[in-house]
């Protein structure tokens, strides 16, 4: 009986381990995990006219100056 209900337990932990890792937790649901993602994903796309830019270097400060440069 003792044998029984520890090899109960163990099925079940290992029925339950899936649900703890990955995308999906006990706290997570897919619809939950789906719209975090869609926010991560609209929110980097925001990103990309300013890392095209600075890529480009359009974005940098022009550093000549009206001052003369002193000689050495």
């Amino acid at each position: 009986m003792k044998k029984l209900t520890v090899a109960t337990l163990m099925m079940g932990l290992v029925g339950l381990l899936p649900l703890l890792s990955g995308c999906q937790t006990l706290t997570d649901t897919p619809g939950s995990n789906a719209v975090r993602v869609n926010q991560a994903m609209s929110t980097n796309m925001l990103q990309v006219p300013d890392d095209a830019e600075s890529i480009m270097l359009l974005d940098r400060p022009v550093q000549l100056s009206d001052k003369p440069v002193p000689l050495r």
